[in-house]
Formats: structure tokens, C-alpha cells, sequence
């Protein structure tokens, strides 16, 4: 082979990496959807002769009249969202109880927690109450959740943080189970 071959096949080389690159960042940029979108596409798959739980119908239903729009990851009376400063807004002007999970896509801690919270905020049945997962110093943290850790001194990922009337009445750090949330949700109500 001769340099101008080779030439060619590096050239070649680098603009498909490149291209490679590009669109793997572009999925990753690909927003999650808004509880809106995801209604829309539960009744659109409803027209198709795809059947819907009555469950899924009637959380979908009340979310949408509540009004926010963030991903909702748990809740079927009260929400349990991904933060987002609307919504964070919203709760706290509608007189909720506002649960915050500082959480860090890289700690085990928070991992394991998960699914524990999910399902406290799922056997609530209450809708005075929004949670939100506030991204902690982790890769999807966004200037808004920076300063709201920094609002209410949080140290660490895992620490939970629960709002009452916009005052703060309790900040732990401890791992909760389910058993802890729902005890301590029901001190704030």
C-alpha cells in the first residue's frame, strides 16, 4: 500500500469514529419523556388494542391533574418525580409536604434505597405529599439541584431532607427502608 492509501483508510477511520461518537452522544442527550408525553403514548397504545391497567390509567389521570411534568419514578396518589425546579416550585406553592432524596447515580447506598422509597411512595394515600430525586454531585447534577444541596447544607448523597409548610423538619442521613419512610412521613403530615 502506498501513503496515499493509507491516508485515505485513516481519514476514513476517523470520520466513522467520529460519526459514531456523535450520535452516541446525541442518544444520550435524548430527553426523557414528560408525564404528559408518556399519557399521550399509554392512550395512543390503548387505540391500538393494546390494553392499560385501570391502576396505570387512574395514577396517569390523577398526575396529569396535578399538574406537574416531570418523570414521575414512583406514586400512584402522590408523586415520587426527578427533580425539576417547576415542579420543586409548583409543590411548594400548592402547601405540599415536599420530600427530597439527594441522590448520586454512583452510590450504592443510593441504589439500594431506590426501591425502598419507590415503594413508600407508592402505598401512600395521601396526595399531600411530592418527592423528588434531587441529582447530588454526580454526572446528571444541574446548576438548580447544586443550589438547593447548598440551600439546605447537604454533606453527603443519600441524605434526605422533608418540607413542611417551606421549613425544613427533618434532615437525615441514615439509609431508609420503607418501614423508616412511612414513619417519617407520617410525623410531617
Amino acid at each position: 500500500m502506498n501513503k496515499g492509501n493509507i491516508l485515505i483508510w485513516v481519514l476514513v477511520a476517523v470520520v466513522l469514529a467520529g460519526g459514531g461518537i456523535y450520535f452516541y452522544q446525541q442518544n444520550l442527550k435524548k430527553e426523557k419523556p414528560t408525564m404528559e408525553e408518556t399519557a399521550i403514548k399509554d392512550k395512543e397504545m390503548m387505540k391500538d388494542g393494546e390494553k392499560m391497567s385501570d391502576d396505570k390509567m387512574m395514577e396517569d389521570d390523577a398526575m396529569m391533574k396535578a399538574g406537574y411534568k416531570g418523570k414521575v419514578l414512583a406514586g400512584k396518589i402522590s408523586p415520587y418525580l426527578e427533580f425539576n425546579q417547576a415542579d420543586y416550585e409548583k409543590a411548594q406553592k400548592e402547601g405540599k409536604i415536599v420530600f427530597l432524596d439527594f441522590y448520586a447515580n454512583w452510590c450504592p447506598i443510593c441504589r439500594a434505597e431506590a426501591p425502598e422509597i419507590h415503594s413508600g411512595f407508592d402505598s401512600l394515600t395521601t396526595d399531600k405529599i411530592v418527592g423528588f430525586r434531587v441529582n447530588f454531585k454526580d454526572s446528571d447534577t444541574d446548576e438548580n439541584e447544586k443550589k438547593l444541596a447548598e440551600k439546605y447544607e447537604i454533606p453527603y448523597q443519600h441524605t434526605k431532607v422533608i418540607l413542611k409548610g417551606g421549613q425544613q423538619v427533618l434532615k437525615s442521613g441514615d439509609q431508609w427502608d420503607k418501614e423508616t419512610f412511612t414513619n417519617e412521613i407520617n410525623k410531617a403530615l
